[in-house]
């Protein structure tokens, strides 16, 4: 009789997830120092719970996407899931990228630690502002680190890890050009090194100009002073780490670090989900590059469980 109850119930949130109505995006401006964020809230009938999703690397904007040819509408999706379970959400536009403006665009002044401020802004304006009681920050990729961070400085409810690396980014980065030839890789950990001890490197080789060029470096360097497994032992409230088996960008490996730092959270690997957070039919090698165009492609439908039952447990 369990059983069929479990599996009722699970019948009967798969069908309201799929049959509700298609929420609707505000659109919502946010003062920072020097400039605005420009975001999409997505009410519900509740102020109780909400999610602020924060993206992940490079020029990445709030629904997924970057002008790099990565068209996934991933994070719209995410939203939009999260609203048919009665869950709010503000996702964004970081920092001088899409409708988010800044007074001046120089990257060299540009920090890691902007991009906390910033979601620690949003927080506050959820908490404050909107009167949501119960905030909840969902990370993905380099987002994983900077939610992490802001779930230390607020009084966030809990904080949700998506292909997140558990190594900071310099181990990352090494692991990622570890199949390059001898020469570039011991280049590029000659950089890091001098990166990492707040020391800024002029002549760097033109093919890893676009990695290393000298206006990004001292974003570089902040972003080295955090080591993940170091960060997420400070969280106090729930925690939930989820990665996909055929992430190349971010290996399963990452997420277990991080779970080994605190096993008092909870891991889900999710079989054939890639960095795009939807599934490949193609094997892992492949890297799945559909998952990465096709932005027709829903998310993987654990993913969106997971998350919603963290959230509303």
């Amino acid at each position: 009789m369990k059983k069929s109850f479990y599996l009722l119930a699970i019948f009967l949130f798969c069908f309201l997830q799929v049959n509700a109505q298609q929420p609707t995006d505000t659109n919502i401006t946010i003062q920072i120092k020097g400039g605005f964020i420009d975001g999409s809230l997505i009410n519900t009938n509740s102020k109780d719970r909400l999610a602020i999703i924060i993206a992940g690397s490079g020029p990445t904007d709030r629904n997924g996407n970057n002008p790099m040819g990565v068209n996934t509408n991933t994070y719209k999706m995410l939203a939009a899931s999260l609203a048919n379970n009665q869950i709010a959400s503000i996702r964004y536009d970081k920092r001088g990228i899409g409708k988010s403006k800044l007074e001046s665009n120089d990257e060299s002044k540009m920090l890691f630690e902007d991009f906390i401020n910033d979601a620690v802004s949003i927080y506050h304006y959820a908490k404050d502002s909107l009167g949501y009681q119960k905030i909840y920050f969902i990370g993905h990729s380099e987002g994983s680190l900077i939610a992490m961070i802001a779930t230390q400085q607020t009084k966030a409810a809990g904080y949700i890890s998506l292909s997140g690396a558990g190594n900071a980014i310099d181990k990352v980065i090494l692991e990622q050009v570890a199949s390059q030839p001898q020469e570039i890789y011991n280049q590029v950990s000659d950089i890091l090194t001098s990166l990492k001890k707040g020391e800024q490197v002029d002549d760097v080789p033109q093919y890893l100009y676009s990695l290393f060029r000298p206006s990004i470096q001292p974003y570089m360097i902040s972003w080295l002073k955090y080591n993940p497994t170091a960060e997420i032992k400070k969280i106090t409230v729930p925690v939930l780490i989820i990665n996909g088996t055929c992430d190349i960008q971010v290996k399963p490996q990452e997420a277990q670090l991080l779970f080994n730092a605190n096993t008092k959270n909870k891991l889900v690997i999710i079989n054939k989900m890639t960095h795009t957070l939807k599934d490949t039919s193609d094997d892992c090698d492949d890297a799945g590059m559909k998952t990465y165009t096709d932005n027709t492609l829903p998310l993987n439908t654990q993913l969106v469980t997971e998350i919603v039952q963290f959230i509303l447990q």
